[in-house]
């Protein structure tokens, strides 16, 4: 048997080594071994081996810049936002912001006949006209890089009402009510203006019309 074979059966085994103590008679000669037993080196228990340190070589290099605070923000005046109803009767153009109510039926009516007794008062006697209604609503857009200030929207309010005036030959302008009024720069108007109560206030309370046609008696003058 060739001997690698014979110590791979061994060692299948569990035989380090087989050898006959002496030459037996008839055999081939046994080649004798020396074995060396291989050194049992003791490894201590729950020892970490340190990892070996890796140098890395500095290099000077500038200081990154530390980040800059991020400006507060500046503060931006809020839009106003407010519709303000425009209604041609008679002679003249009424106003009234109607704080975001439809309008109804009820208000174009009393317009309609404020404006009627007031063309008889002043001895004109045309036609009852269908009324032209138009509304401005603010702000006209939505492109924050313009400017939507309280007196960009004044500006706006004084063109939309001088070209109303113009187009319906108006002969003066009565505001109904405070709340639109603000937005109305009258002194910059060429025609009569007069402010007098809500079309809803008059209509809640019907003894408050008196009071609003004493305030309407300048505009019958005006025919």
């Amino acid at each position: 048997m060739h001997e690698l074979s014979r110590m791979a059966y061994l060692d299948a085994l569990g035989i380090d080594s087989y050898i006959s103590r002496q030459q037996l008679p008839g055999a081939a000669p046994t080649r004798r071994l020396a074995v060396v037993p291989a050194p049992v080196v003791a490894t201590p228990l729950n020892v970490e081996t340190p990892a070996p340190r890796i140098s890395v070589a500095s290099f000077d290099r500038p200081a990154a810049p530390a980040p800059s605070a991020p400006e507060p923000a500046r503060g931006r005046e809020a839009v106003a936002r407010f519709s303000l109803t425009t209604i041609v009767a008679g002679h003249w153009l009424w106003l009234e912001d109607l704080d975001g109510m439809p309008l109804t039926t009820a208000q174009v009516h009393l317009v309609q006949s404020m404006a009627q007794a007031m063309q008889v008062m002043s001895g004109s006697c045309e036609e009852r006209k269908r009324p032209d209604i138009a509304q401005f609503d603010w702000p006209i857009h939505t492109n924050h890089q313009l400017d939507l200030g309280k007196e960009a929207a004044r500006a706006s309010v004084a063109g939309f009402l001088a070209r109303r005036l113009e187009l319906h030959a108006c002969l003066g302008l009565v505001l109904l009510g405070h709340t639109g009024a603000s937005w109305v720069p009258a002194q910059e108007l060429v025609v009569p203006v007069v402010s007098t109560l809500s079309t809803a206030q008059m209509l809640a309370e019907p003894q408050l019309k008196r009071q609003a046609w004493q305030a309407l008696l300048p505009l019958v003058e005006t025919v």
